[in-house]
C-alpha cells in the first residue's frame, strides 16, 4: 500500500502494540505522565491472554507452597498492594469502578500435606499474609463435615476480567485502534519503527512499545530484520484449561496445596446471565493438560473434582476446554520469569508483564526506559481521523462455549 504525501500524518510520542493487559496499562500509565500514545491491536481488546487469566492478583504465596519462598515469592509480594492502590484511584494507573471478584482467596489442603504446611503457614516469615481459617469460616464449598483438611486466608484479591477491560479503555477509547498486518505496512529503521500506515493515516512515533504477547514474535522478527534486539527471543507456555457451569451456588477462589511446589488445583468463580456459576480450573490440572487429549482432560477434571469435592454433585454440570498460551520472553529450559519484563534497543521496547499481577511493576520498567531514553513529552495530538477504526473489546470465552449470546 503506497501512502501518498498529502497523506494524514499522527505524530505521537509512544506506539504501542497490543491491547492486552501489558499494553492497556501502559496507555493508562504514560498518557498520565504526559506522553500522548496510540495503541494498535489486531484481535479484540483483551481478547487473547488477559480474558483468558483467572483475574487472580496474588502476592507470591502460591508459589511457595514447596517449603519455602522463592525469588519469584518475594519479587511479586507487594502486587495486591499496587493494584488496591489503584483502585483507590491512587498511582499512575486509576482503576476506580473495579469489580472485585473477592478480596481475598483461600489455600486448602488436606492429609499428611495439610501437616506440611501448618508448620510452614504458621512460621514468622509468613506472619501477618496467611491466616489459618476455622470451620464456619470456610468457604461454602469446603463446609461439609466430611472436608478434614484444613483452609488458610491469603490476603490477595481477584478481579473480574471484563471491569478491568472497561476501566483501561473508557479513559483511551479513541487511541485504541484496529491494526491488520496484511493491509497496514511498518516501515522499519536501524532505530526502531520509522513508520506504520493505517488506511491513508501515517503514524510516526518517537518510540515503540512491542507489548503484544504471541504477536510479539512476528513483531520482533521484523525489528531484528533491522538489527534490532538480535539476540531477543520469545517463547510460549501452554495451559488446558476446564471450565465447569453448575447451578451449585458455590463462589470459591482458592488454591488446592498438593504436594508439589505448585497448586494442585487453581478455582476461580464467574458469573453467567443465567444466573449459573462457571469454576475457571486452573493449576496442575491445566498444565498437565497439554500434555492430555481433550477428553483425557475432560476426564482427569471429574475425577479431580470427584476426589476433592465428594460431598459435591456435579452430574448436572457442563465442562468445557480452553487452550490457552502464556506468552513470554525465552528463559532456559521454558522456565517462568520471576519478573515483569522489558528492555530498550534504541528507540524501540519490547515487554511481557509475564502475568497479569505483575502489570504496575511492568508499567514502572517501561518507565524507567523511556526516561533513561530521555524522551520528553510532545505536543497533544490531532483529533483521531474517523477513518480509522477503532478496536474492539473481547469478553470472555466461556460465554461462547455455553453458548450466551451478547
Amino acid at each position: 500500500m503506497t501512502v501518498s504525501v498529502t497523506s494524514p500524518v499522527l505524530k505521537p510520542d509512544i506506539l504501542i502494540f497490543g491491547g492486552g493487559i501489558a499494553g492497556l496499562w501502559l496507555i493508562n500509565h504514560l498518557q498520565q505522565r504526559g506522553y500522548q500514545c496510540l495503541l494498535l491491536e489486531t484481535g479484540t481488546l483483551g481478547g487473547a491472554q488477559t480474558l483468558a487469566s483467572q483475574g487472580i492478583i496474588h502476592g507470591g504465596l502460591k508459589y511457595a507452597l514447596g517449603g519455602t519462598l522463592s525469588s519469584e515469592s518475594e519479587a511479586i509480594a507487594g502486587m495486591p498492594d499496587r493494584w488496591r492502590q489503584a483502585i483507590d484511584g491512587q498511582g499512575p494507573v486509576d482503576l476506580s469502578g473495579l469489580r472485585v471478584l473477592s478480596d481475598t482467596q483461600n489455600l486448602w489442603s488436606a492429609g499428611s500435606v495439610a501437616s506440611r504446611m501448618t508448620t510452614f503457614f504458621a512460621s514468622r516469615m509468613l506472619r501477618g499474609r496467611i491466616e489459618k481459617l476455622k470451620r464456619p469460616d470456610f468457604p461454602s464449598a469446603l463446609a461439609d463435615r466430611r472436608f478434614k483438611g484444613q483452609v488458610y486466608r491469603l490476603d490477595d484479591l481477584v478481579v473480574d476480567t471484563e471491569s478491568l477491560l472497561e476501566v483501561l479503555t473508557a479513559p483511551v477509547r479513541d487511541r485504541l485502534l484496529h491494526f491488520d498486518p496484511a493491509r497496514h505496512p511498518l516501515s522499519w529503521n536501524q532505530r526502531g519503527l520509522e513508520a506504520a500506515a493505517l488506511d491513508g493515516v501515517r503514524i510516526e512515533p518517537k518510540l515503540t512499545v512491542l507489548a503484544a504477547g504471541e504477536g510479539n514474535a512476528g513483531l520482533l522478527q521484523d525489528a531484528q530484520k533491522a538489527e534490532l534486539f538480535p539476540s531477543e527471543a520469545a517463547q510460549s507456555r501452554p495451559l488446558k484449561m476446564v471450565l465447569l457451569k453448575h447451578r451449585l451456588g458455590h463462589r470459591l477462589y482458592a488454591h488446592c496445596v498438593g504436594t508439589s511446589n505448585k497448586p494442585r488445583l487453581t478455582v476461580t468463580t464467574h458469573d453467567m446471565k443465567d444466573g449459573s456459576l462457571v469454576w475457571y480450573l486452573g493449576g496442575d490440572l491445566a498444565e498437565k493438560g497439554v500434555e492430555r487429549s481433550d477428553a483425557q482432560q475432560l476426564d482427569a477434571a471429574r475425577r479431580e473434582l470427584d476426589e476433592l469435592f465428594p460431598w459435591l454433585d456435579f452430574a448436572d454440570a457442563e465442562l468445557a476446554l480452553m487452550d490457552v498460551a502464556r506468552a513470554e520472553p525465552r528463559q532456559q529450559g521454558l522456565a517462568k520469569p520471576d519478573n515483569a519484563y522489558a528492555r530498550r534497543d534504541r528507540d524501540l521496547i519490547i515487554t511481557w508483564p509475564t502475568k497479569l499481577t505483575l502489570a504496575p511493576d511492568l508499567g514502572d520498567r517501561v518507565e524507567a526506559l523511556i526516561q533513561e531514553r530521555g524522551l520528553e513529552t510532545g505536543a497533544p495530538l490531532p483529533p483521531i481521523p474517523g477513518e480509522l477504526r477503532r478496536a474492539d473489546i473481547g469478553r470472555p470465552q466461556w460465554h461462547r462455549l455455553f453458548g450466551e449470546q451478547g
